[in-house]
């Protein structure tokens, strides 16, 4: 075959590059193609750049990212709460850390100040000088250190519009658009961010950041935000970052029955920002109560559009691909991070009515037809029931280690904070925390979970939940809402 004969060409190309730290200059030319986003064509900055490199570049990139990202992660290098581009974390993630910090710093009662900072171009604008001095202070020293000076330098781009291709040249910054580096070398670059702020808790996906400040008094809220939004400026300025103020965004967290002591007053750069009551921040829209009313109404809209298409689709396709699209256009809109936004979802809740119109509509069933038996026959299950699976999944995850250690220490058994030993119907218990408010305590995604799995471990009874794996889990208590509704 013929990758036995390129294999050995392949290797000793690939391991000459490592031994001698030269990434070869044939694979640092890349091809750029302008797709239209929106508005104008005549308007340049209305496409979007798609980077396409060759193939042997990506397994190349392959190689030293494999052994780049091992090392970082083996000696904890990584910010804990950077949760882009990393195996174990993602978006949902970061919103579940962030939306529980939130909450657990309301119900105690104080006041908070979300700071959703806007980045511009910050993939384009990395100073690969800097770049490579922070890969040195990391450990990444001599000839690996070479190579990634030379994987950085000297790049070389051209476009291509329908067929026609534009002279080669230099792009002198920037991580490689389309690279298997460019997004680890980012989030090393902006790794020590958080060391420049003394009072805020940063969260970070990739450049998407955002700064967390509570405090009792507003005075002293304002003081710290402020005394960290100018390191963050000068941080930004000594790395060559941009900062977009006017898509950067201000949330003012508080108890619903408290009131300001005094006014906000946060500047960023000598701009003064003003609080807005709801953000949108890595796909989902957070409010300034944590309500989730902003999110409940734009979801609402997505599913009302889905259902409209399903009543029009059921003709011209069969039941199962009618499941098929009721899951992709339907549920999916549904499903994003829902462990964050959906745990108050209940049988009265209006995403709930939409989806019993949606269980109608696939079953072509009248409006007001009884729901459980079209849930049973569909195998589909409720929100509200899936968001209980999605809870204690999370949970069996965490004592198997499958979650970032920063969710380590979320759950405990009861039976840990006892000297006597329980029955074994008590076994799997969660301890309950101590919390002081209904919304952003008793309902908090951590704690709701804790309940969630306590219920269920008491109905199943013969079954001890943690000793299941995660898909095993999540097959029987489907299974055993679906008997609910039999």
């Amino acid at each position: 075959m013929l990758k036995h004969d390129i294999a050995p060409i392949l290797t000793d190309l690939f391991n000459l590059s490592f031994s001698s730290g030269v990434f070869p200059s044939a694979l640092k030319i890349a091809k750029v193609i302008p797709v239209h986003k929106k508005l104008s064509r005549l308007d340049c900055s209305n496409y979007r750049p798609i980077s396409i490199l060759s193939n042997l570049d990506k397994v190349l990139e392959r190689l030293m990212y494999n052994r780049l990202y091992k090392f970082v992660e083996d000696n904890n290098l990584i910010y804990p709460f950077q949760f882009g581009f990393r195996k174990k974390f993602s978006t949902s993630l970061a919103l579940l850390s962030l939306t529980e910090t939130i909450k657990q710093e309301i119900d105690s009662g104080k006041y908070g100040c979300g700071i959703f900072i806007d980045f511009q171009k910050a993939f384009d604008t990395v100073d690969h000088n800097i770049l490579t001095k922070k890969l040195h202070y990391y450990g990444i020293r001599g000839i690996p250190n070479n190579w990634f000076k030379s994987y950085l330098n000297n790049r070389k781009q051209f476009v291509s519009v329908n067929g026609f291709n534009s002279e080669l040249k230099n792009n002198n910054c920037g991580v490689p658009q389309g690279s298997i580096l460019g997004p680890l070398l980012f989030i090393l670059y902006i790794n020590d961010l958080h060391s420049s702020i003394k009072f805020c808790k940063t969260h970070h996906f990739a450049d998407d950041t955002n700064l967390l400040y509570f405090n009792d008094s507003v005075k002293k809220l304002n003081k710290s935000i402020n005394y960290d939004l100018k390191h963050v400026v000068n941080w930004l300025n000594a790395n060559k970052i941009c900062l977009n103020i006017s898509k950067t965004e201000l949330v003012l967290f508080k108890p619903r029955k408290k009131a300001l002591d005094q006014d906000l007053h946060i500047k960023l750069n000598g701009k003064k920002l003003y609080p807005t009551s709801s953000v949108k921040y890595l796909g989902i829209r957070i409010d300034s109560n944590l309500n989730w009313k902003d999110q409940i109404n734009a979801t609402a809209i997505k599913l009302n559009r889905a259902n409209a298409m399903l009543s029009k689709l059921r003709y011209y396709v069969n039941e199962s691909t009618l499941k098929s699209i009721y899951y992709s256009i339907f549920e999916s809109n549904f499903n994003y991070a829902s462990v964050v936004w959906a745990q108050k979802i209940n049988s009265s809740s209006r995403l709930f009515l939409l989806q019993k119109k949606a269980i109608r509509i696939i079953n072509f069933a009248n409006w007001n037809s009884h729901t459980d038996p079209l849930f049973y026959a569909s195998k589909i299950i409720k929100f509200f029931d899936k968001i209980s699976i999605d809870n204690c999944c999370f949970i069996c995850k965490s004592f198997l280690n499958l979650l970032p250690p920063l969710f380590a220490n979320w759950f405990v058994f009861a039976s840990s904070t006892h000297s006597h030993s329980l029955r074994s119907a008590d076994l799997g218990i969660l301890k309950i925390p101590p919390y002081n408010t209904m919304s952003h305590g008793r309902f908090s995604f951590k704690i709701n979970a804790i309940y969630t799995w306590n219920n269920l471990q008491h109905q199943l009874k013969n079954l001890q939940l943690f000793s299941l794996k995660p898909n095993n889990l999540k097959s029987i208590l489907k299974n055993y809402f679906l008997g609910n509704y039999h």
